[in-house]
């Protein structure tokens, strides 16, 4: 009768061999996605991803508006308009953002050709939003927001983002169409949070 416990095999560690330990193939594909999604999660907020290509005034305005900001643009008419310097605003347009989901106004009127500065206040302890477009515009950015993080600033010529108390300001000349202003904050433009512009 041997009293001994068995040796352990040579070159082999006591309790190794027992548990394997994860293969080198796995942690290298590990490694892989790992760097690929933050390669993506970065061309996604840096708006060099995503269907269309980058986000931003060139997907959304397109060739649906005159988007040359300024004094050389001439009025834009049959399209959402684009944005302009404050210097060329006639007047501005105070517009406070809500938890309650809402704008207020809820409703504002501009004339065709008018350029109208929005000074955005976000008077919630949420982050909200303000994008002023048409339907085709709120889409898009919808579409582009689901693969943004819920409350990552970001700022385009027809598109602001406040944090609570903030506030920010974007000049628009504004074309013949109606356009909506909303926040696409995750679940807000869904709970209502929109409001429009009537151009008269």
């Amino acid at each position: 009768m041997n009293d001994h416990p068995p040796s352990p095999q040579a070159g082999v560690e006591p309790g190794q061999g027992e548990k394997p330990g994860m293969p080198r193939w796995v942690k290298v594909f590990v490694i892989v996605a790992v760097v690929l999604l933050v390669v993506v999660v970065i061309g996604l907020l840096t708006g060099q991803l995503g269907p269309g290509g980058p986000h931003g005034p060139g997907r959304h305005l397109g060739a649906r508006s005159n988007a040359t900001p300024a004094s050389a643009q001439q009025q834009n008419t049959g399209n959402v308009g684009g944005p302009a310097a404050a210097s060329e605003a006639s007047r501005t347009i105070e517009v406070t953002l809500l938890d309650t989901m809402s704008f207020e106004p809820a409703s504002i009127n501009v004339s065709a050709g008018e350029t109208v500065t929005f000074a955005v206040t976000n008077a919630g302890r949420d982050v909200h939003e303000f994008t002023l477009g048409d339907a085709a515009m709120h889409q898009e950015h919808a579409q582009a927001m689901a693969h943004i993080p819920a409350g990552v600033t970001h700022s385009f010529p027809n598109s602001l983002t406040l944090q609570p108390g903030e506030t920010k300001r974007l000049t628009w000349r504004f074309g013949d169409a109606a356009l909506e202003f909303a926040c696409h904050e995750r679940g807000h433009y869904e709970a209502g949070m929109r409001g429009q512009v009537m151009v008269i």
